[in-house]
């Protein structure tokens, strides 16, 4: 009983559309109401209604499918709905009263279908209707009753059709409060009525094969805009009274072959005409602009397409009232020095599309530009590049020429440029400097070129096909107004490189990367194809912190082997770089090739200088005819190396017998001296261990010249044989 209590009561719920799944359409996530049956979206074409639809959607798009008929009971029950798409169908036959239940319907589209025929009752219970597309249909014939219920329309689209009679289209649409009416590719040749709804703004007759334009002054009291374009006869400007088109601000006469005097018979019924476009017509001279620029109010002109090619002085001279101009896609190659002169209040300009080599220099003159385009020019050098006087300047478009370098100093003069676009040129770096040079500049485009690094100080970055491959994320440091980022389409590498800035996209909640997720790797190979953002990093910094450990513990490890050694080894430490000196010293000097003229040098304390002055050398110099170096006799004063330089034994003592481990010292003791006392010197004590010594205590307990004669004959018997090896000798003397 309890699950069938709970299953009724399921059932007997008011269900929300997100509790639908659909066949055949799909529920928009951010708003259920809104219901996507589009056959292109969902890869499928439906041949009806799908009958599943939930009743409470508003906005229901059902186009690009193959239904051939709309019936009755199609729609019913769609009380909410308030935007219907049924365009891009095969839609031939609606059933009358179809659409009587959406009621609340303020946008119908049927355009792209098969109807050929509008019946009285087709539109009933459309009152709220404001919006109705029936564009690109193949109707011929609109039954007089068709727009009666709808009493709010305000736009109707008619264009590409086969209706041949205005007349016919005007009492049709005459009760409604219309303000928009497209008409443009229909068979109409005339237009004459005087039954105009009075409250129509904008008119398109364009592309029609219209030979008349005949009114009268009581139609069109609002009309604001009227396109004429891609008229190829010569218009009949039949027009009783120029009054009925005191409202018109926009006329487009693009791709018309009037004759002068159709020209000028318009430009005169238009006083307070503001827009007027002139692209690509069969006529363009001096006389018609000055036809056309003899409108006082006229503001904006559009002469794009009309294959000038050379800007003459005079050209534009009654147009200085002008505000925007547009000479795009021109062939231009050059502009009179004085041609933009008397444009003193321009402030968009467009020369794009053209051939130009170099920023013309009368566009110096007009101080008040704002907006200035040169894409898709020939312009390859930014030397060449003249702004001065542009001071208000805010827009620049560079994009599209062959500019290969940028040297931020080029723009200086533009100190309030917002936007910048140098896309597709050649450009491999940009100047860092660009913010500083540029302090207001926003947004920069440059897209498709072969920049390697990001530029600073920017709210819109757009590097979009790039050279791109690692990223610093430390550059947007630089970057504290960035607010949008494009960098599609380029070379990353998926490697532990970009560690910083993969996490930096993911993590970062201020600056809206365009498409991140979808970025793919170029490089490694292994990676080619994957998406950057997939790329595991965190192990990337596994071995940072394993490599910052290492160098840490290492530190650590060399700080404690410094202090050891500072603390027990200091005095070998210094020992050894005494001996070092001594050696390097000692190699200098045999290169010399200095003279050895002392046999050996006497090592003794000042306390035994009376013994050797009295004993030694008369023994050994005077008897024996040795040459010895003593300190105290044979120094100079100020020049310790004088002897040093004589005998190659000017080392520091015992360097030759402890590091050469040459034969070379001969140890005399004057006194006897005790294991205890020598401890301290055990590089001595060793000494004493492994050779023999002469002592002098000994010679003088035995007494008498004999003790003495003994020790001389000894010690004159030892010098004698390393005299004979040719080594020089150190004699120490050692006493307590």
């Amino acid at each position: 009983m309890e699950p069938l209590f709970s299953l009724l009561f399921l059932l007997l719920l008011p269900r929300s559309s997100w509790l639908y799944s659909l066949h055949n359409c799909s529920i928009e996530s951010i708003d259920p109401q809104i219901i996507n049956c589009n056959g292109i979206a969902m890869a499928m074409t439906l041949s009806s209604i799908p009958s599943d639809i939930p009743k409470s959607a508003v906005s229901l798009d059902i186009s690009s499918n193959k239904i051939r008929s709309i019936q009755q009971n199609d729609f019913s029950g769609f009380t909410e709905l308030q935007m219907l798409n049924l365009g891009e169908n095969n839609i031939s036959h609606i059933e009358d009263a179809t659409f009587s239940h959406l009621l609340s319907l303020i946008e119908l589209i049927l355009s792209e279908n098969s109807l050929t025929y509008l019946t009285d009752h087709m539109f009933t219970g459309l009152s709220n209707l404001t919006v109705l597309d029936l564009s690109k249909n193949q109707i011929t014939n609109i039954s007089e009753f068709a727009f009666v219920p709808l009493t709010n329309l305000q736009v109707l689209r008619l264009q590409h059709n086969h209706l041949s009679s205005i007349s016919d289209i005007v009492n049709i649409v005459s009760l409604c409060p219309l303000l928009n009416l497209v008409l443009s590719g229909n068979n109409l040749t005339s237009f004459e009525s005087d039954k105009f709804p009075l409250n129509i703004t904008f008119l398109d007759l364009s592309m029609t094969p219209l030979s008349r334009f005949s009114l009268h002054s009581d139609v069109f009291p609002h009309l604001q805009t009227l396109d004429l374009s891609n008229i190829h006869n010569d218009l009949q400007w039949d027009v009783s009274d120029k009054a009925f088109l005191q409202s018109l601000r926009t006329l487009h006469l693009s791709s018309t072959n009037f004759t002068g005097e159709t020209y000028q018979l318009i430009f005169q019924s238009l006083d307070l005409l503001e827009n007027l476009h002139l692209r690509g017509v069969d006529r363009l001279d001096r006389g018609l602009l000055d036809w056309a620029c003899g409108i006082e109010n006229l503001q904006r002109l559009d002469l794009s397409s009309n294959y000038i090619l050379v800007l003459y002085d005079s050209f534009l001279l009654p147009c200085s009232n002008l505000t925007k101009l547009d000479l795009s896609q021109n062939s231009l190659s050059k502009l009179g020095t004085s041609s933009l002169q008397m444009l003193t209040r321009l402030s968009r300009l467009n020369l794009g599309n053209n051939l130009l080599t170099k920023v013309p220099r009368t566009i110096r003159n007009i101080s008040s530009l704002t907006t200035l385009s040169l894409f898709r020019n020939k312009i390859s050098n930014l030397l060449c590049l003249d702004f001065s006087g542009l001071h208000l300047l805010k827009v620049l478009d560079l994009s599209m020429n062959e500019l290969r370098d940028l040297n931020s100093c080029v723009f200086q003069d533009l100190q309030n440029l917002q936007d910048l676009n140098i896309g597709n040129n050649f450009f491999h770096h940009l100047d860092h400097s660009i913010g500083e040079t540029l302090p207001k500049l926003m947004n920069l485009n440059a897209d498709f070129n072969f920049i390697e690094e990001l530029p600073k100080g920017l709210q819109t970055l757009s590097l979009h096909s790039n050279d791109l491959s690692v990223i610093n994320e430390r550059v947007f440091e630089a970057l504290p107004s960035l607010r949008y980022l494009n960098l599609w389409d380029n070379p990353f590498a998926c490697d532990c490189s970009n560690a910083g800035f993969i996490d930096w996209v993911i993590r970062n909640t201020q600056i809206y990367v365009d498409g991140a997720f979808d970025y793919t790797c170029t490089s490694p190979e292994s990676h080619r194809g994957k998406l950057l953002l997939e790329f595991d990093y965190r192990w990337c910094w596994e071995s940072v912190g394993l490599f910052c450990f290492l160098c840490s513990s290492a530190l650590v490890l060399l700080t404690l082997f410094l202090t050891f050694l500072h603390h027990f080894l200091r005095f070998h430490l210094l020992y050894g770089f005494y001996l070092l000196r001594a050696f390097l010293y000692h190699r200098q000097q045999r290169g010399r090739g200095c003279a050895e003229i002392y046999d050996a040098f006497v090592s003794y304390n000042v306390h035994d200088e009376e013994w050797v002055y009295r004993e030694l050398l008369p023994e050994l110099e005077g008897r024996q005819g040795w040459k010895l170096c003593l300190h105290h006799r044979d120094f100079e004063p100020g020049d310790s190396t004088a002897p040093c330089c004589s005998s190659s034994h000017t080392i520091k003592l015992c360097f030759r017998l402890l590091d050469e481990q040459k034969d070379v010292l001969i140890l005399l003791f004057l006194e006897e001296l005790s294991s205890n006392q020598l401890s301290p010197f055990f590089r001595m004590r060793k000494l004493m261990r492994s050779r023999t010594y002469l002592s002098w205590s000994g010679a003088r307990a035995t007494g008498g010249c004999s003790g003495r004669g003994h020790f001389w004959v000894g010690w004159i018997s030892c010098l004698r044989t390393k005299k004979q090896n040719k080594k020089i000798h150190i004699l120490q003397i050692i006493n307590v």
